[in-house]
């Protein structure tokens, strides 16, 4: 898996995009999809941070927001990975993780993990109908709780 990143995007930008994969060097793309991508400065669907981090064992939260037409539409946090979806208003727990993704009615989804491990991080997407945004997910180790002591005659651990 590889990842390309466009930045400063502006609504000229909107269009279809190739991505394409060439493993056996015969000019032939191995593997090949093509996308529409519509840049807007007021999106259907957005994140507040496209990239969040915690610590094993810890959360994170991801905050969504969607414009009045799409309230009706399914909407849902998914995972690239293994295409595991969960649904909005519904609690569920996959690989010791806890998923919780809450619709406060008023255009805002609030997605939160639980328990995380080192699995769960990757990419992610939040989808209300059609439109989708992506999301990086990155775990890392819980700092180690140990305290070391050295001996000093004046210091008593």
């Amino acid at each position: 898996m590889f990842t390309v990143e466009l930045n400063r995007l502006q609504d000229f930008d909107s269009g279809y995009y190739w991505c394409a994969v060439e493993i056996g060097g015969t000019e032939t793309p191995d593997d090949k999809a093509y996308l529409y991508l519509t840049v807007s400065a007021d999106p259907a669907l957005s994140v507040i941070n496209s990239r969040v981090s915690g610590q094993e064992g810890g959360s994170v939260i991801v905050q969504s927001l969607y414009r009045e037409e799409y309230k009706t539409k399914y909407r849902r946090w998914c995972r690239f990975k293994d295409e595991k979806c969960f649904p909005v208003e519904k609690t569920s727990t996959y690989q010791n993780s806890a998923v919780l993704v809450t619709d406060y009615g008023k255009g805002s989804v609030r997605v939160e993990m639980r328990g995380l491990q080192k699995s769960d991080a990757g990419w992610y997407w939040f989808s209300a109908g059609d439109v989708g945004v992506t999301v990086h997910l990155t775990v890392t180790e819980r700092p180690s709780s140990k305290i070391t002591c050295k001996r000093h005659p004046v210091h008593i651990c």
